[in-house]
């Protein structure tokens, strides 16, 4: 794996020209929104893969990397867009200059190219998912569990596992439904048939006996018993066999039909179940736009990035609000999709009744060609379309919904302006009417058609025998599959739960330490059920606030990295997703990220100041490892600074003589880094409920609380009789007398300035003395070494102050005594 040691960045998306430092550590990127932050997430992300996932994906029609990647002054001219990483390998400590330009994106050069580097760069680029950006986190927690399950695994790299699930579910339904046509293909041969022979059932005895009576007029070898594989005419002069004329099979075949027409119940009955239905649906005019809108909403969902629908550009007040709607708007459809199948499955039993008419009408149809009118042929192959088409057209909700309302007003779909019924009834009497048959020629005839629909019958059996077949064994492997399938993902999930729970319950320790998780994978879905505070397991966005939700998302998605990498996870990108943590938490969450991923390069990018201040304060980043964007316009791009030493600026401001400004920064940096060592070193101040603190209050507070800890430490030393931490202590109390002499004897000078008098003008050298007094106060609090510049804070151990220490232990001192 690699982390990144510095950026330059030339004519790239908002960006001139940018070089960061980044020192392969932890580093953060603050400004306002709009001031160029999300060009260097795109710059690193172009770099490792070439492409710009924020130009891709559903709302980015049009978009591309080489006509819209480099910048707009110069987007005839992709190859000045370049960007170059300075990367290091964390295996072998070896540096390289990844350079990659938009004109050929698809090719990127290394500097120096060894195998070693590169295959760290190849291994980076097939992680696309260390980038983590806001409206990413949210398809881990509140998308449906299908959807969920789809996002993790793709994030796990297992997508495999369900394309290959998918793919055994299309062929359990494709065999499944050609086992449901070879059955009503059996289902039709069989009625055929018994009605052919006149029995009210295929019972082998019975059909023998029948076959027989014909075989014996004939003076043909009689069967012991009929099985399938019997020939039924075997025997029959062929051109005997050519007269396949049956009177009286002829008559039974049109009066079914004609019963058929008179009894339409069933049919009837089938309507009416799927007009309720539809009814059901039709009753809220959104159904039917939310059933197709499904699809969409669920894809924009996962596209809020920020408060405006990403679909239709809308503003809302706030993100959150959004999400709720689109969040509801999603489970409505839901409901509405369940009535969807409900439609269905009443237009399918429609259908089959319709089917079996058209069978009628096909036995039927025969006898009209030689014996009907000229016109009733016509007639019925008209109406035998018609019923198909109709059958065919309920497999859909609009089709469904269009032909209830035709079948309603006729259940037969009997063709305009014909008389079907009339038709058959002559037929009928033409049949009736029709000499009877010799003994032999009836025999002929009744063991032809015999054969005939008896060989239907066979090949439909066998067909169905072989569709059941591979139903069964589509359905055995689905269900072998899913079953090791979730075996395995449930091992792997509960990893990741018992992660994932225990990093929430550290962002969240003051309220919800007892919080667990539980994630249960079935059959393609990832269901999530979380603690809510000891009464029960509900799903996240059941009780828990949008922010404890969002906290949700990134503890599952740093748990399912680890998973992925474990010990090579040593770079990510965290893109504006620390805002989703509520602010009461995120001092926590600084921590988790420093203790539990102390290895982990994070490139964080943020808008709020406090929050980039808190990460300092909290050791997870350096003073200097901060990006500080104030800033942008088309012609320059992004304004910015690097390093949180504030001690630079006010320098520049006292080169151009400007005291006042100088003080100015002087004193808002005080009244920030005070509020900082107050929570740091657990100062006490007065409530105030607006949490308005003036700097002299915060100040004095700090200095208080630093005194009584020095004594409480010199207090241990001795109790220890430990000379070492005695010598130490004293130092450091000499060195605060001398702090707190100089600082007291020029506060006042920030005050003057900031707070313009006329009486108070202070020049270069004037000021000069206040800052240095300042700067040696504020070292109080800082740890010596350069590599940490961590304020010192309180470590607590049972709810009691053990010791004064910073992030790398250099400062120490032990406040528990003997």
């Amino acid at each position: 794996m690699i982390q990144i040691e510095a950026i330059h960045i030339e004519e790239f998306r908002g960006i001139r020209t940018l070089n960061l430092t980044l020192g392969s550590k932890s580093f953060v990127i603050h400004g306002p929104n709009g001031s160029g932050k999300s060009g260097v997430v795109d710059a690193i992300d172009f770099a490792l893969t070439g492409n710009i996932a924020r130009l891709a994906g559903a709302g980015t029609g049009g978009l591309s990397v080489l006509k819209h990647g480099p910048h707009v002054y110069h987007r005839d001219d992709p190859a000045s867009a370049t960007v170059s990483l300075t990367v290091r390998d964390t295996d072998t400590g070896h540096l390289a200059v990844l350079t990659r330009n938009v004109k050929t994106a698809g090719k990127f050069t290394l500097q120096p190219d060894t195998p070693e580097i590169r295959k760290a760069v190849e291994h980076a680029q097939e992680h696309p998912e260390l980038t983590l950006s806001r409206r990413e986190i949210i398809k881990y927690i509140v998308a449906e569990p299908g959807k969920r399950a789809q996002e993790v695994q793709a994030l796990l790299q297992l997508d495999l596992l369900d394309d290959l699930r998918k793919l055994l579910k299309t062929a359990q339904s494709k065999t499944s439904a050609d086992e449901s046509k070879a059955k009503a293909e059996v289902a039709a041969s069989e009625e055929a048939m018994r009605r052919h022979l006149d029995l009210p059932s295929l019972l082998p005895g019975e059909i023998t006996t029948e076959i027989n009576k014909r075989r014996s007029a004939l003076g043909l070898d009689l069967f012991e018993s009929v099985t399938l594989v019997t020939e039924l005419n075997a025997g029959v002069e062929v051109e005997a066999a050519q007269a396949t004329f049956d009177k009286d099979s002829a008559i039974r075949d049109i009066q079914a039909l004609v019963d058929r027409l008179a009894d339409t119940t069933a049919l009837i009955n089938s309507l009416d179940q799927l007009k309720a239905i539809l009814d059901e649906l039709h009753a809220d005019a959104t159904n039917l736009v939310l059933i197709r809108q499904r699809a969409l909403v669920d894809a924009g969902l996962l596209l809020v990035s920020e408060p405006a629908c990403p679909l239709c550009d809308k503003e809302w007040a706030d993100m959150d609000a959004l999400v709720a709607h689109l969040t509801q708007k999603l489970a409505r459809s839901r409901e509405a999709a369940e009535l969807q199948r409900r439609v269905l499955a009443a237009a399918a039993v429609v259908s089959q009744e319709l089917a079996g008419v058209g069978e009628l009408i096909r036995s039927a149809r025969p006898h009209s060609v030689s014996m009907g009118s000229p016109e009733l042929p016509h007639q019925l192959q008209s109406w035998y379309d018609a019923l198909h088409s109709s059958a065919a057209r309920l497999g859909t909700l609009d089709g469904a919904a269009e032909e209830q309302i035709a079948l309603a007003a006729s259940p037969l779909s009997l063709p305009a302006g014909t008389d079907i019924a009339g038709g058959l009834a002559t037929l009928m009497a033409a049949l009736k009417a029709k000499p009877d048959q010799s003994a032999a020629a009836a025999a002929r005839a009744y063991l032809t058609i015999a054969q005939e629909r008896w060989s239907r019958l066979r090949l439909a059996r066998a067909t169905h025998s072989n569709a059941l077949t591979a139903q069964t064994t589509a359905n055995i492997v689905y269900q072998t599959y899913c079953s090791a399938a979730d075996e395995a993902l449930a091992a792997l999930y509960d990893t990741v739960e018992a992660d994932f729970s225990r990093y929430y319950r550290q962002i969240n320790s003051d309220d919800e330490s007892a919080f667990k998780a539980e994630l249960e994978p079935s059959t393609g879905k990832l269901d999530l059920l979380v603690d809510f505070y000891g009464l029960g397991m509900f799903p996240p966005a059941a009780y828990h606030s949008e922010g404890h939700q969002d906290g949700m998302g990134v503890c599952i998605y740093l748990a399912l990295i680890k998973h992925l990498l474990g010990d090579d996870f040593r770079f990510a990108i965290l893109d504006d997703v620390v805002m989703s943590v509520d602010s009461n938490h995120r001092r926590q969450f600084c921590v988790l990220l420093k203790e539990q991923f102390p290895n982990v390069q994070f490139i964080i990018t943020t808008h709020d100041e406090i929050w980039a201040r808190q990460m300092q304060s909290s050791g997870l980043i350096t003073k200097n490892a901060r990006a500080r964007f104030h800033g942008w316009t088309v012609a320059g791009g992004p304004t910015f600074e690097q390093g949180g030493e504030v001690w630079n600026r006010i320098t520049t401001d006292l080169v151009n003589d400007d005291v006042s400004s100088a003080a100015h920064k002087l004193r808002r940096y005080l009244e920030a880094q005070m509020c900082d060592l107050a929570e740091a070193i657990g100062a006490q101040m007065r409530f105030r409920v607006d949490a308005r603190y003036e700097l002299g209050e915060v100040l004095s507070a700090v200095k208080g609380r630093h005194g009584a800890l020095l004594k409480k430490a010199a207090n241990a030393a001795n109790s220890w009789n430990d000379a070492g931490a005695k010598q130490q202590i004293a130092e450091l109390q000499k060195m605060r007398s001398e702090a707190l002499l100089a600082q007291e004897g020029e506060t006042w000078a920030i005050n003057a300035l900031v707070h313009y008098n006329e009486w108070a003008t202070m020049t270069k050298a004037d000021f000069e003395p206040v800052l240095d007094a300042w700067r040696k106060f504020l070292d109080l609090f800082t740890c010596s070494n350069s590599t940490c510049e961590s304020l010192i804070h309180v470590i607590y151990q049972a709810e009691q102050e053990s010791s004064l220490r910073c992030d790398c232990d250099t400062y120490h001192l032990n406040l528990h005594g003997k």
